[in-house]
């Protein structure tokens, strides 16, 4: 498991309009990415990575955001990370 692979996902995500979907419907109602089905969701498109690594991309973060990720953060999907989800 690697954070290279979780950035390589986040790319892949980032250009892919049927991922940007899989990843909306794993936000729940209360606004947190189910890390877990993240995980699952990359390994089923080939990226082997860990919810550790998918926190440590987001916490230590300083590139702009995708035009998918300021949409979720326009939608009140906040862009931080909190143990076992990413929260506000």
């Amino acid at each position: 498991m690697t954070i290279e692979a979780a950035i390589e996902f986040r790319a892949m995500v980032n250009e892919t309009p049927a991922l940007q979907s899989a990843v909306w419907d794993l936000m729940g109602s209360d606004g947190l990415l189910d890390l877990p089905e993240t995980v699952k969701l990359g390994q089923q498109h080939g990226y082997v990575f860990g919810e550790k690594d998918i926190e440590s991309l987001i916490a230590n973060d300083n590139d702009e955001l995708s035009d998918f990720e300021l949409e979720m953060v326009s939608a009140g999907v906040p862009i931080n990370c909190e143990s076992q989800n990413i929260k506000g």
